[in-house]
């Protein structure tokens, strides 16, 4: 029997720039605490939430995304991803009821908590409970306002990126679930947060590995010399296979 078509891939991609694409090949992924904010018809929530992003997209939907995002990436099986626990984000309308109903049934819960005098039963509820709230680290809206890098794109459709999700489990510790917006809302403080889950990677080996991507063929070079020089992660057999396979922000946006 064939396999059934579909209209994902068979591949997750990140991008980032040059210096982020060599770092984790160097090393790997790290975990590091992104914004987010839901907005509903009436209430807006803004936290930050340690992850590293994926888009579920085809070669020939790349385009935007890397104008978004950077021209230097890397293309991961979802076979890989599924053993890693990564998630498909859950968008949601903000012109819909359950963004605020979500976030009053959170306030609830928070009062809630805040009335259990019992040590144990607080424990227990608030184990129960973060479970619950665990639902808002893969909640997304599907149309809002992006801004990078000082730069914000009105009314920007994020579900056109299928995004996935890898977030550390709920357990992890020393490692808070969700911070406050108010705490990392300048870059200095973005980065003192991230200081502090820096240990926290997302490992990949060289087999999990489908495309790479360059911004241009003057890439190419510097990337294969890169692969040879990172300690114990690249076989020559691995250098030869992934050579075959790079790709360029160019021919994407040209021939794809």
């Amino acid at each position: 029997m064939s396999k059934q078509s579909s209209l994902y891939p068979e591949i997750l991609f990140h991008f980032t720039s040059k210096n982020g694409l060599f770092g984790l090949l160097d090393d790997t992924f790290r975990v590091s605490y992104g914004r987010e904010k839901i907005v509903g018809k009436t209430s807006t929530r803004e936290f930050g939430v340690p992850m590293i992003s994926f888009c579920d997209l085809r070669l020939s939907e790349l385009k935007n995304h890397m104008n978004n995002y950077g021209k230097y990436g890397i293309g991961l099986n979802k076979k890989w991803a599924n053993e890693k626990g990564l998630n498909p984000v859950w968008y949601v309308s903000n012109n819909c009821d359950f963004a605020d109903n979500f976030n009053d049934a959170l306030n609830g819960i928070y009062r809630h908590m805040n009335t259990v005098s019992d040590g144990d039963i607080f424990q227990m509820l608030s184990n129960d409970y973060m479970k619950i709230i665990d639902t808002y680290r893969y909640i997304k809206n599907y149309q809002g306002n992006l801004t990078r890098d000082g730069k914000t794109t009105k009314n920007f459709r994020f579900a056109d990126e299928r995004e996935w999700r890898y977030v550390p489990p709920l357990a992890t510790p020393d490692v808070l679930p969700f911070i406050p917006i108010t705490r990392i809302k300048t870059k200095k403080q973005k980065e003192e947060h991230n200081h502090r889950i820096s240990h926290l990677k997302l490992n990949f080996q060289p087999e999990d590995i489908k495309y790479l991507v360059v911004e241009s063929e003057n890439d190419i070079v510097e990337l294969v010399n890169h692969l040879r020089v990172v300690k114990n992660r690249f076989s020559k057999h691995d250098i030869d296979r992934l050579s075959s396979r790079i790709l360029t922000a160019e021919q994407i946006h040209n021939d794809v």
